[in-house]
């Protein structure tokens, strides 16, 4: 009599990969996995699929040996921490890849003056105007500017918005602000209804304002993150890039110490003498 073996057909890595790709419940499951074990309940509650979902997810976890049960809870094993580590970066990858594309014809890269790494934006966070919220990234460098204990700032531009958030910072506050910005915008900030606030913040024990003569990109660094300001060719602000990855973060800071260098410390003084002395 003659007997024949069930032959199991082993999922190929892109079919592996498809598995995860095609279902958000199976990535979220396998992203609360990585954070440490859990129950089917609380997978369901992370992921918000029902039951038969979760039983027939974590059932297809096991035949791949990326999770071992123990009790009434779910761990992944050391293969599937493999999994999940190397997913989760594709992921995060591919989250940033697509919150920049709207932004990249207008990224300065070239800027930079080095050759641009693209993985230093990986986990970067991205805020960029849409039709919906034409105004996310401002608001967002208004935030930045509020909110900030300790900021050095490139600045083209530094419209009343920006002037009151700063003020209210640094004169309101206890911010810590070193500002570099040109002649053009001090004229410009000086013949509006905002003088006075401006005056304020340059006459503030802690903040320190020099003027470049010469083009600035809008930049900065904020409480140890690096920011980016993005503009288009109408120059309208687009996006924001922050990042607290330690290379961006050194870039910037050395970017800033050079024009600082080249800069002339703005005092009260030097504004009322006019625009020759600043």
């Amino acid at each position: 009599m003659c007997s024949s073996a069930v032959v199991v057909r082993m999922a190929t890595p892109l079919e592996d990969i498809r598995f995860l790709a095609d279902s958000e419940n199976r990535f979220a499951a396998l992203e609360a996995l990585a954070a440490g074990p859990r129950t089917r309940a609380k997978l369901g509650d992370t992921t918000g699929a029902s039951k038969a979902t979760i039983s027939r997810l974590v059932g297809d976890f096991e035949d791949r040996g990326w999770v071992a049960r123990d009790g009434n809870r779910y761990d992944l094993t050391p293969l599937g921490e493999y999994v999940a580590s190397a997913f989760v970066d594709l992921h995060d990858h591919m989250t940033t890849a697509s919150d920049l594309r709207e932004l990249l014809p207008w990224f300065p890269l070239g800027e930079l003056d080095i050759e641009f790494d693209f993985e230093v934006l990986a986990g970067a966070e991205v805020t960029a105007a849409t039709p919906d919220n034409p105004m996310a990234s401002v608001a967002r460098v208004l935030d930045i500017e509020r909110e900030s204990t300790r900021t050095k700032t490139l600045a083209d531009r530094l419209p009343g918005a920006c002037i009151k958030a700063r003020h209210d910072a640094v004169v309101g506050g206890t911010q810590t602000c070193e500002l570099v910005t040109t002649p053009e915008v001090v004229e410009s900030v000086m013949a509006s209804s905002y003088a006075e606030q401006f005056t304020e913040i340059i006459a503030a024990d802690h903040a320190t304002v020099f003027v470049y003569d010469g083009d600035i990109g809008p930049e900065g660094i904020y409480d140890g993150t690096a920011y980016l300001i993005v503009a288009d060719d109408r120059d309208v602000n687009v996006g924001v890039i922050e990042s607290d990855d330690p290379d961006l973060v050194d870039r910037l800071s050395d970017r800033f110490e050079q024009y600082r260098e080249e800069a002339t410390q703005l005092t009260a003084s030097k504004l009322g003498d006019g625009r020759e002395s600043t």
